[in-house]
């Protein structure tokens, strides 16, 4: 270590904070780590010879941001750490913080999604307004900083006036410290991932809803407003990366089976690992991918929480409703099987008698795949599966209402 963990403000006097710090002699590529009270938060790598200050950013640094943090480098040659310990004291010190009652002047640029799950994003017109905020705490974890925003004038008609939202800013931020327009641009990226991530949970909830239209009370919605009410986790992932969800009630079921559709659908490609809300109102769900790249997704691949879902999910009541396949059987029909051999004709016979999901066509609907064969589960809690057949085809499907994107 060359310089050992300091802190200091940013020069815009916005109340964030700046934590670096410099390694000496990087002879190979290592990876870099940041912890806060013994808890890893971030992770980033360093190319070899990079010596320059790894820097971390702590979003509207509060009181719930004091701890001891700590930076470690590992590579070929060893480790060496550094710690900080960041006071209520010595945050005093470093900030100087406006009255919030008074509020801000801001800017605001929407990101607009108009081509559903296909469209990137682009940045709409800019919003010159002024807003209050007040720091809110919603969950346990540490990935965002989250503030209530009341509206004082000057973002109609994205929100009107007096209206309020609850803002997530990415909290803390990992980057390169030589130039300051880095982490500008780092988070820039991050929200644009962001957005990405939440649109497209948004799109499969109204395809999702649609698949289920015919069961009362089954669909999902994503709402970007300040939900009230009891906000409840039905699904996350702990600290060590483990997918835990819960099952026992109703709801809690129905998310199970949303989980099970939206990896079936996309042909194991994609799964939500964190489902919260009011009710069924769903609201920052994330999502990862069983390879970087999917649908334009570039940092949530995890094909190893894919792989916990299928091994440890099971079936219930609305799995059944809804036809669909059960992992563990879909997970051995994808496994690439031993060509024995190379007659076309035993190729022609063994592929008609094959339910592999290879052969369905990209998008085609899970609830289409099983329509000639119902759930056990379904004839015994409803007794009338002839009813459910019956709806197999509809010319025209009513989507939910879009909601209002903050």
């Amino acid at each position: 270590v060359i310089r050992k963990i300091r802190g200091e403000p940013f020069s815009d006097a916005s109340s964030h904070l700046k934590l670096w710090c410099q390694f000496f002699n990087i002879l190979s590529d290592s990876t870099i780590k940041w912890y806060r009270d013994e808890e890893e938060i971030l992770e980033m790598e360093r190319r070899a010879g990079d010596e320059g200050p790894v820097a971390l950013a702590i979003v509207q640094a509060s009181s719930k941001d004091c701890g001891v943090y700590g930076c470690s480098i590992k590579n070929d040659y060893g480790t060496d750490t550094t710690d900080y310990l960041l006071s209520t004291d010595i945050l005093a010190e470093f900030l100087l913080r406006e009255d919030l009652e008074v509020g801000e002047e801001i800017e605001m640029t929407p990101m607009m999604f108009t081509k559903g799950l296909a469209d990137s994003g682009y940045w709409g017109e800019k919003f010159f307004g002024r807003i209050m905020t007040e720091e809110v705490q919603i969950g346990e974890g540490y990935v965002h900083k989250t503030c209530r925003a009341k509206v004082i004038y000057g973002l109609d008609p994205i929100f009107e006036s007096g209206s309020t939202c609850i803002t997530k800013v990415r909290n803390p931020i990992a980057y390169g410290a030589k130039e300051e327009s880095n982490l500008a641009e780092r988070n820039l990226e991050i929200t644009k991932q962001d957005c990405k991530i939440q649109n497209t949970v948004r799109e499969y909830c109204k395809i999702f809803a649609a698949e289920a239209r015919v069961i009362e009370n089954f669909g999902f919605s994503l709402e970007y407003t300040d939900l009230k009410g009891m906000y409840v986790k039905y699904c996350v992932t702990d600290s060590e990366g483990r997918l835990t969800a819960k099952s026992s009630s109703e709801l809690e079921q129905k998310c199970c089976t949303f989980q099970h559709w939206i990896h079936q659908w996309t042909n194991g490609n994609l799964l939500v690992t964190r489902l919260e809300g009011v009710d069924a109102k769903m609201t920052s769900i994330e999502i990862v991918t069983k390879s970087k790249g999917y649908q334009g997704l570039t940092e949530k691949a995890s094909p190893k929480i894919i792989e916990q879902f299928v091994a440890q999910h099971q079936c219930n009541y609305y799995c059944g409703l809804l036809s669909l396949r059960p992992l563990k059987l879909m997970d051995s029909q994808q496994q690439p099987k031993i060509k024995i051999s190379r007659s076309p004709l035993l190729a022609r016979r063994s592929g008609t008698s094959s339910s592999s999901p290879q052969l369905q066509k990209k998008g085609t609907s899970p609830q289409s795949t099983r329509r000639g064969t119902s759930s056990p589960k379904v004839l015994k809690k409803t007794g009338e599966g002839g009813e459910n057949n019956s709806t197999t085809k509809h010319k025209a499907v009513e989507v939910p209402k879009p909601v209002r994107m903050r």
